[in-house]
């Protein structure tokens, strides 16, 4: 190692030799020495003492300022005089050396999320995104004193998969499981990389969402369950945990059903659901009126039987996978959040807290509760009636538009702001936080409205728009430019795979938005990319995990791999707007 290398270890020791290691500190040592000593561009904030041993001090670095070559510094106090230095590689793929330098410093770990709210990101593209999301979270903090981390976040087995699975994808199916190319065991690595460069030690939440059980027969639903919970082992180390057994809902059970079974009906299946016992603990459970703030349920039998035949398999299935869970994280506590947010209907206050009460009562209380609110994925809300009317056709929420025209004047965000605020309050009844899902999108005029509704105690999901902020950067480059071509060449192979049915009946809407001259057009973020292609908005990030097979040259290697090497200038841009939307979003639901 160099001489100034060593010297500024010397230096290290005279500050922090026997002091206190603080925040403060770090960022007056940090302003006084600047970013960059002998081609190394040290990032202060991350360093972090040897428990125990006041004589060796730990330093993230990139080497000639390249994130791709990022480095632990190890500096080594022999005598007063003599500071020795070691290097190694500390890349979110040096999985257990990122491990044992978080577990020097616990605070850099993810920890439960609980009563505090956040803006919760999902990151398709970890290495490139999580950095703008703890510099978003930093400028949150400092602006409004509230911390909103939740940092890390997937749906564990839809956009993410194991390790194994991700290595034997072909790419040949952009719908299958971790088309992302993002396992659940390297986001987590990655969490913990961009934690400790950043210097981030005010708690975040790593959040292993939606573990998603399907399978149309028994035989494919134990598959399903067995594979549920392998992803569960393997995001051991996650604190929120976000099932979803929606498949498993009984929708001819509820009312809204355009085939609803009769009373009858119900009662045969509540008989063939649910054991005597829980037949008899549902029914006197639901007897007496039950109280949420300033307001009164009362759920006469016939409801309960309905409820409980709707939710009962999906219920059940939530407290075998909450064990399973508790005993992987080995005692330590955690986030559960049951999703109902899929369901095809939109959900009720009697429905939540139908179904949060069973949970409690029985011992798996949930500490994020996720109704279905009726949002579209990486789409704006309607605010004019007539939007809302194409908004919800086809869609099994007969109750939507006759309310709005009915209490609320023809606005549907004044009848959504009813309904959130009943919504939290079920929630804080069950010492849970409303959780939000398919946040990305949603204009200014909704997100305040949630802020007010909920009293800023929200947990506020969004995914896919960061990655599209993405897109949107490869896509705006001069014509000719390579990343721009990259760009083209996933819309081209998006259209192929459209051709050949792999989005089912989603597949149609490559050719209509086509033929609306909007064949690239990922549409204003700003509007809530309503002007675009939404079939490319919802389906275009699948096609990370699919190969680039018309490359110049014949470079067929995974999108992803050649997105992860784009320029600093590049990467740059990409960042700051994925900060500034974060910080945008948490702007107005804390308004």
């Amino acid at each position: 190692m160099s001489e100034s290398l060593q010297e500024f270890g010397r230096s290290l020791f005279g500050e922090f030799g026997n002091g206190e290691l603080s925040d403060a500190a770090r960022h007056r040592a940090a302003a006084r020495v600047g970013a960059d000593v002998e081609g190394l561009r040290l990032h202060l904030p991350s360093l972090t003492r040897e428990p125990g041993d006041p004589r060796v001090l730990h330093l993230v670095a990139d080497r000639d300022g390249d994130e791709r070559q990022s480095t632990l510094l190890t500096f080594t106090r022999v005598t007063d005089g003599e500071v020795q230095v070691r290097e190694q590689s500390f890349l979110p793929t040096d999985r257990e050396s990122v491990r044992t330098l978080a577990a020097k410093d616990p605070l850099f770990l993810p920890r439960p999320q609980k009563d505090l709210p956040a803006v919760a990101v999902g990151n398709r593209h970890p290495e490139i995104a999580l950095p703008a999301v703890f510099d978003a979270f930093e400028r949150i903090l400092g602006e409004t004193g509230v911390n909103m981390a939740s940092t890390v976040q997937l749906s564990a087995t839809r956009e993410m998969t194991i390790d194994e699975e991700i290595a034997a994808r072909d790419g040949e199916d952009p719908t299958a499981i971790g088309h992302t190319r993002v396992s659940i065991e390297h986001l987590y690595h990655s969490g913990l990389w961009a934690a400790i460069r950043a210097g981030w030690r005010n708690g975040y939440s790593a959040e292993a969402d939606h573990f998603i059980v399907n399978g149309a027969t028994p035989e494919e639903s134990s598959r399903s369950i067995e594979a549920t919970r392998e992803a569960i082992r393997r995001a051991s180390g996650y604190t929120k945990f976000t099932t979803d057994s929606s498949r498993l809902f009984e929708l001819r059970a509820d009312t809204r059903h355009p085939s609803a079974w009769t009373d009858a009906e119900v009662e045969q299946a509540f008989a063939g659901t649910l054991t005597r016992d829980e037949r008899r603990w549902l029914l006197n459970e639901f007897a007496a009126p039950l109280r949420v703030e300033n307001r009164e349920y009362r759920f006469s039998p016939s409801e309960v039987r309905r409820l409980a035949v709707k939710f009962g398999e999906s219920l059940k299935l939530n407290e075998e996978l909450y064990d399973f869970i508790r005993e992987q994280k080995s005692g330590a506590d955690f986030d559960f959040e049951p999703s109902i947010d899929e369901a095809a209907t939109l959900t009720s206050p009697k429905e939540l807290f139908f179904y949060m009460h069973w949970l409690r009562q029985r011992g798996r209380p949930a500490s994020l509760v996720p109704p279905n609110l009726g949002f579209k994925k990486r789409q704006a809300y309607p605010e004019a009636l007539d939007e809302l009317k194409a908004y919800a056709a086809g869609k099994m929420w007969p109750e939507l538009v006759p309310a709005v025209e009915g209490g609320f004047g023809g606005d549907p965000v004044a009848e959504l702001e009813g309904r959130v605020r009943e919504l939290a309050a079920v929630a804080r009844h069950f010492d849970g936080t409303l959780s939000i899902h398919s946040g990305s999108g949603k204009q200014a005029r909704v997100l305040e409205m949630i802020g007010n509704a909920t009293a800023g105690r929200v947990n506020y999901k969004i995914s896919g728009e960061l990655q599209l902020q993405l897109l949107d950067v490869l896509s705006e480059q001069p014509q000719g430019n390579s990343w721009r071509g990259l760009y083209r060449r996933m819309v081209d192979r998006c259209h192929e795979f459209a051709s050949r049915n792999a989005f089912g009946e989603e597949s149609a809407l490559a050719d209509l938005y086509r033929g609306k001259g909007l064949g690239y057009y990922l549409g204003d973020r700003g509007k809530g990319r309503v002007d675009g292609n939404l079939f490319l908005v919802f389906w275009i990030g699948n096609l990370v995990g699919t190969r680039d097979r018309d490359a110049p040259g014949g470079g067929i290697r995974f999108f992803k791999e050649k997105i992860d090497e784009l320029p600093a200038d590049l990467l740059a841009e990409i960042r700051r707007r994925n900060a500034d939307y974060i910080v945008w979003l948490a702007r107005r639901l804390q308004a």
